[in-house]
C-alpha cells in the first residue's frame, strides 16, 4: 500500500467489510452513517435518490454493502444531469437513456427527474437488481429496470436519436483496478468491447456516453478505449480519499463504425 494511503485505516478497514461479510446485506442506519463519515466526510453526505444515509432505512430503502461503496452518490448524477442538459437541444424524436450497469440506479433516476427522458437500466446481478428494484418502486421512479445482461438492453432498445445516452460503469474488479490506477481495457466486460457494442446495436447512428471512472487513470486506457469519439466534458469531483478512490465522470460523443486501436 502506497504512502498517500497510510492516513486512511479507517476507509480500508470499512472497505473489506463492505466487501466482504456485509457485501450483500442490507446495511443498517448506524452501518450507513458509518459509511457516510468515513466515505463522504459526513453520514448526510452518503445520499442516494436525494435521501440522506440517516433517513434511508426509515424510508423503507435497502443499500447493500458493496452498493454503499460502490453507488454514484448525490449529488453527482444531478451535475452530470446539467451537463447533459447543456449539450441537448430539442431533437425531433425524445432520446432515450440507458443505464447498461445500473447498481443503485440513482444516476438514472436523476437523468430522468432533470432531463424526463425515458431511462431504460440493466442490471446482471440478483441481489443487486432486488434491492435496486425494490427502492425505484419506493420512490415510484420512472426508471425502467431489468434484471438482464447490457448485451440484451442494447438489443431491446432501438436507436432513437443522436442524443441517445448510455451510461456505462462495468465492474472493475481486481483485473482492472490496481494500486496502480483503474485499465479500463481490463474491466468486465473491457470498455472497448462495450463501446462496440453499442456502436453496431445503433446501425452507426452517433450517440452520447457517460463513463463512471476513479481519478487515477493508467496506460492512457480511457483514451486508447474511446478511439475517435469525441470528450466533450469531464467532472471530476471534490476529492475526499487518496487519488485512485475517488470518482470521476467522462462525457463523450461517441461516432458510429468501430474503430481500430493502437
Amino acid at each position: 500500500m502506497s504512502s498517500d494511503y497510510s492516513n486512511y485505516s479507517d476507509y480500508f478497514a470499512l472497505r473489506e467489510r463492505l466487501l466482504g461479510p456485509l457485501r450483500d446485506q442490507p446495511l443498517t442506519t448506524d452501518q450507513l452513517c458509518e459509511a457516510g463519515r468515513v466515505i463522504c466526510g459526513r453520514p448526510e453526505s452518503l445520499s442516494l435518490y436525494g435521501v440522506p444515509a440517516p433517513e434511508l432505512t426509515a424510508r423503507g430503502l435497502r443499500v447493500l454493502g458493496r452498493t454503499a461503496l460502490e453507488c454514484t452518490k448525490d449529488p453527482h448524477p444531478a451535475v452530470l444531469a446539467e451537463l447533459l442538459a447543456e449539450l441537448q437541444p430539442p431533437p425531433s424524436r425524445r432520446p432515450m437513456v440507458a443505464d447498461l450497469f445500473c447498481g443503485s440506479g440513482n444516476i438514472g433516476h436523476h437523468l430522468h427527474r432533470r432531463l424526463g427522458h425515458p431511462v431504460h437500466a440493466a442490471e446482471y446481478d440478483p441481489l443487486v437488481y432486488a434491492a435496486t428494484r425494490h427502492n425505484l418502486d419506493r420512490l415510484s421512479s420512472a426508471v425502467t429496470l431489468h434484471r438482464a445482461d447490457y448485451r440484451w438492453l442494447l438489443t431491446a432498445l432501438p436507436a432513437r436519436s443522436e442524443c441517445d445516452t448510455y451510461v456505462l460503469d462495468p465492474p472493475w474488479g481486481a483485473t482492472a483496478f490496481t494500486p496502480d490506477g483503474l485499465d479500463l481495457t481490463r474491466t468486465a466486460p473491457p470498455l472497448p468491447e462495450i463501446l462496440d457494442d453499442i456502436r453496431r446495436s445503433r446501425d452507426d447512428l452517433p450517440c452520447l456516453v457517460v463513463i463512471k471512472t476513479n481519478d487515477r487513470i493508467i496506460d492512457d486506457s480511457l483514451h486508447r478505449s474511446l478511439g475517435d469519439a469525441v470528450h466533450l466534458r469531464s467532472f471530476t469531483p471534490e476529492p475526499l480519499l487518496p487519488p485512485g478512490l475517488n470518482a470521476a465522470f467522462h462525457l463523450y460523443r461517441l461516432r458510429g463504425a468501430p474503430t481500430s486501436r493502437a
